[in-house]
């Protein structure tokens, strides 16, 4: 009985200890199996990814300069990313905002809706920024309701 091969859609025997085979013996539809078999173990099994992601995070430690001699040794791959990121921004006709345009000196803020602006489909508000403290003395609790005197911010 011979059955069609899912990646290359060639016909071929199925092994006898696999009854359900469906990728033929190529290695570029093995390649493809394995692909698709570890996309799918990494998406429902935590474990697996966390060993996945320990393993390149030790990979990139015991390589630290690897992307950048493969970018040296070969610029037209930089080129390549810089023409493909330019169509992409262009693509999606968005303003890039830079984080350092800011006016705002740092500091603890309130964030509410403008009650003024009905919310429209749930895409953007228009809020009201409000100063808490220019200085924040526990920056690390600031999402905290208790840490926020609600009284002295309330116009």
């Amino acid at each position: 009985m011979t059955q069609r091969c899912a990646c290359c859609g060639k016909p071929f025997a199925p092994r006898p200890q696999v009854p359900d085979q469906t990728y033929c013996s190529a290695p570029d539809c093995q390649r493809t199996r394995k692909r698709q078999w570890q996309r799918a173990k990494r998406h429902s099994d935590p474990d697996y990814r966390s060993n996945q992601r320990a393993a390149q995070q030790a990979w990139a430690q015991r390589h630290p300069d690897y992307w950048r001699d493969y970018r040296a040794a070969k610029p037209e791959y930089e080129q390549r990313n810089r023409e493909q990121q330019r169509a992409c921004d262009q693509a999606q006709n968005t303003d890039l905002a830079k984080m350092d345009v800011c006016e705002l000196p740092s500091g603890l803020y309130r964030i509410t809706r403008h009650p003024a602006f009905p919310r429209e489909n749930g895409a953007s508000w228009v809020v009201e920024i409000t100063p808490v403290a220019v200085t924040c003395p526990r920056k690390m609790d600031v999402s905290r309701e208790d840490l926020i005197d609600t009284p002295t911010i309330r116009p």
